[in-house]
């Protein structure tokens, strides 16, 4: 070979080396350019996400709808046209179904009629009254994972030390304690739907994302303050709580003295600081509209932000307490606490009976707790029978 030859090919050969580099380097110019397109194109749809809520007026990915969309589970249901799925909801996503008893079809729903003229149609469905729960936020709660719960609790206190002589026999105390349990109770609900009319009615996954688990947690609020702890019933702070001592209370008195003296009742028995008071609407309105001799509120001119306490305790005023009824206590877990075995949970199942040839699905909503009163003397339940009303 030449000398000019080799020349020849070394040229050759560093010119394919630069269009080599050259090419490597538009490569690496298209991948960042990708990376830039994607980069945007998340900008955007976060942009529209944001929006979509704006005019919404609520969180698209937090909506019941979206989290069918997202769950594998029922998505393998919707194509496999059978099986079952389950949804878990954490206590703060507490919403519910239907309170209706009646399988939901189209007929139940109703159906749209045709017309030469539209109609302005407002989104989504208007559900009916439900009153705010207060209970379970005014105690301590805490997960467990066994279905029943003990606990260990003082039946005979340590007696008082007294004074001795010197070399003498100190006094003997003694101490006697006794074991307690609560079992885990199941709090549920279900409902019928036919799979047309979910799959039809898309306004009714945004219904179904504030009813049935809003259900089982009203139950859930009238079982912590009523339930007796029979049966399946948890063991409420109303039957356990220490009755209230009407001689406390001078001859003539109203309703928020009967409060005070509920409070003297429990810091004279030694026992925790009572940190909230409940009790119902109309007894609260009639505290909050009591007067003194020159006409003037006793709790806060009307026009003033007032804020619901009494002798320093939260006030709640609900429904789920009877009228005339009050219950005055500690919320600290010393006192008592909810043991969480399973929060709330929704399951969507084709199998139940004969669902999966009626094109069927049976929806279920569903929590497991107990509620452990260590301090029932913490907490005094009593009436405002004979109190004046000023």
């Amino acid at each position: 070979m030449t000398p000019e030859s080799e020349k020849l090919i070394t040229n050759i050969s560093t010119k394919m080396q630069e269009v080599h580099t050259s090419v490597g380097g538009i490569v690496t110019a298209l991948d960042e350019e990708k990376k830039a397109r994607v980069a945007l194109q998340r900008q955007v749809d976060s942009i529209d996400i944001n929006l979509a809520k704006k005019f919404s007026g609520g969180d698209v990915q937090d909506t019941f709808l979206q989290k069918l969309k997202d769950d594998d589970g029922v998505q393998r249901l919707i194509r496999d046209k059978r099986g079952s799925t389950v949804l878990h909801f954490s206590a703060k996503e507490y919403s519910q179904f239907f309170s209706r008893k009646t399988t939901i079809t189209a007929g139940t729903v109703g159906t749209a009629t045709t017309g030469v003229l539209q109609i302005d149609r407002i989104p989504g469905i208007t559900p009916e009254a439900r009153q705010q729960l207060f209970v379970r936020d005014l105690l301590s709660a805490s997960p467990t994972t066994m279905q029943v719960v003990d606990f260990v609790r003082v039946s005979v206190p340590l007696t008082i030390a007294s004074p001795v002589p010197e070399s003498s026999v100190k006094p003997e105390n003694q101490l006697n304690f006794n074991s307690l349990s609560e079992k885990i109770r199941l709090l549920a609900t279900w409902i019928p739907a036919t799979r047309q009319i979910i799959d039809d009615m898309t306004e009714l996954m945004g219904f179904l994302n504030s009813s049935l688990p809003y259900y089982v947690n009203l139950c859930e609020e009238i079982q912590l303050l009523s339930g007796d702890g029979t049966g399946e019933n948890l063991h409420g702070l109303i039957p356990q709580a220490t009755a209230f001592t009407p001689s406390l209370l001078p001859s003539v008195y109203n309703k928020i003295d009967a409060i005070g003296a509920a409070v003297e009742q429990i810091q004279t028995s030694k026992e925790l600081q009572p940190t909230f008071v409940i009790l119902h609407p109309s007894d609260w309105w009639s505290m909050r509209l009591l007067k003194d001799t020159l006409g003037r509120y006793l709790l806060g001119g009307a026009q003033n932000n007032i804020t619901q306490t009494l002798f320093d305790l939260d006030v709640v005023a609900t429904t789920s307490i009877a009228k005339g009824q009050f219950l005055v206590g500690n919320g600290t877990a010393t006192a008592s606490e909810i043991r969480d075995r399973m929060e709330m949970q929704v399951e969507i199942s084709t199998e139940h009976s004969t669902y999966f040839v009626q094109n069927m699905v049976a929806i279920r909503a569903e929590k497991r707790l107990a509620l452990i009163v260590k301090r029932p003397a913490s907490y005094v339940v009593g009436t405002f029978t004979g109190a004046s009303p000023q």
